[in-house]
Formats: structure tokens, C-alpha cells, sequence
């Protein structure tokens, strides 16, 4: 689930291959016990793990559990994964950012996103759609940004292991 954090792990080729199954698993137990974010300016965007989690195993594809729709961060299946020590591989996220919310899909591997729902303009020309819509991707990846940049800091601060105790205590 999360490396040891008196340990820095590294991959088999010394990269940072860690991160995004650990960042992912972060977000997950973060949108369980503080879902709110909130930006130097003050606004307040909230994430929350909607309808698609992957787990993978040792190897791979051949020890996979994929959860779909309702909560499946909250099923028995997603405790069983985790207590068997299998990582987050793909999650369907949300983040709501007042009555906008954005529904997308994040993979831990390469931090890849992709299936990005932007909430729908129905007024206004074409060109005002565009322009609002535009608007609306910018504040996504600024809301992304966020939560990854909260990460980080986390990850490299005094504090990760004690949250790394309550993450383990959040799994088990």
C-alpha cells in the first residue's frame, strides 16, 4: 500500500514508480478523512473517489481487482485488496469545486488522465461554450495541481509517518 516511511523506495531501474500508486492511495484515504482542498486564494475544491478503482497485485494483470460503480472505495472487496496489499493501479475521481463537478479517471502508472467530464454549457453561442468550457479545463488541472502539490508536500515533509501509520490504520 505505502512504503515504509523510514524507507525510500525506488523501482528495480531507480525511478519513482512508487509515486502514483501511492499518491492514488493517498487521495483515496485523503477523500475519506478530509475530502477539502483549498487553494491559496481561499476557494475550496473537494475530491471524492466515484465509481472505478483498480487494484494490482505482484503480477500485474494476472492479480487484478477491478471495482465498479456505487462506492467501491467503501466495499468490502476495496478492504480486501488493500489488506491482501495490492495497489491502486486506476481510479475514477471527482473533484466538485462549488456546483461544478468534474468526473475523470487518473492511472498511477504514469499519472495519466483521461475520460475528463466537464460540467455542460447550455447557454450562450458556440463560441461562449467554447470560452466556458476552456475556462472550466484550466480550473480542473489548477484543482489537480492542488491535490498532487498537497501530496508532495506531504510526502517530503516531518509529518509522513505519521501519516503513513494512518493510512496503514485506514487500511487494515
Amino acid at each position: 500500500m505505502i512504503a515504509r516511511a523510514d524507507v525510500t523506495p525506488t523501482d528495480e531501474r531507480g525511478g519513482l514508480d512508487y509515486i502514483g500508486p501511492e499518491f492514488l492511495t493517498w487521495l483515496w484515504w485523503r477523500s475519506d478523512a478530509d475530502p477539502r482542498f483549498v487553494h491559496p486564494d481561499g476557494t475550496e475544491i473537494f475530491v471524492h473517489v466515484d465509481e472505478h478503482l483498480e487494484f494490482r497485485g505482484e503480477r500485474a494483470a494476472s492479480r487484478r481487482t477491478v471495482l465498479r460503480a456505487g462506492l467501491p472505495g467503501a466495499s468490502m472487496d476495496s478492504r480486501a485488496a488493500r489488506k491482501s496489499g495490492k495497489l491502486v493501479f486506476a481510479a475514477r475521481l471527482l473533484i466538485a469545486r462549488g456546483e461544478d463537478e468534474v468526473r475523470f479517471t487518473r492511472r498511477a502508472e504514469d499519472l495519466e488522465v483521461s475520460g475528463v467530464r466537464l460540467p455542460a454549457e447550455e447557454s450562450g453561442d458556440a463560441r461562449e461554450r467554447l470560452e466556458c468550457a476552456l475556462e472550466r479545463l484550466e480550473r480542473f488541472w489548477d484543482d489537480l495541481d492542488l491535490c498532487f502539490a498537497t501530496f508532495l508536500a506531504q510526502r517530503t515533509g516531518g509529518d509522513w509517518p505519521r501519516d503513513v501509520s494512518s493510512i496503514r490504520s485506514w487500511g487494515a
